[in-house]
């Protein structure tokens, strides 16, 4: 598996960008299912749309910086996260 998920980053146009955004996405889905399975859904996968508007709602509620995600963004960190075996989504 990690040979594969590799050479999806590499093959990405902008890979720095890419892997940043991913580590940033990937402790954003985490956070979010952490809080998911406190309030009773454990197990529940996760979407696109979710973490989304989970971003949204940090950044212009809680005034978070969050840097420019895109839906595609985090639609590719699931790829990568769930590659890797350590995710799951909708």
């Amino acid at each position: 598996m990690k040979g594969s998920t590799s050479r999806v980053i590499r093959a990405t146009a902008g890979a720095d960008k890419t892997l940043m955004k991913t580590t940033f996405l990937s402790y954003y889905i985490s956070m979010y299912n952490t809080v998911n399975e406190k309030v009773g859904y454990q197990n529940a996968p996760v979407t696109v749309d979710e973490i989304y508007d989970f971003l949204q709602d940090l950044k212009h509620e809680a005034g978070e910086p969050i840097p420019d995600i895109a839906k595609e963004d985090i639609s590719f960190s699931f790829h990568v996260l769930k590659m890797l075996g350590i995710c799951k989504s909708a």
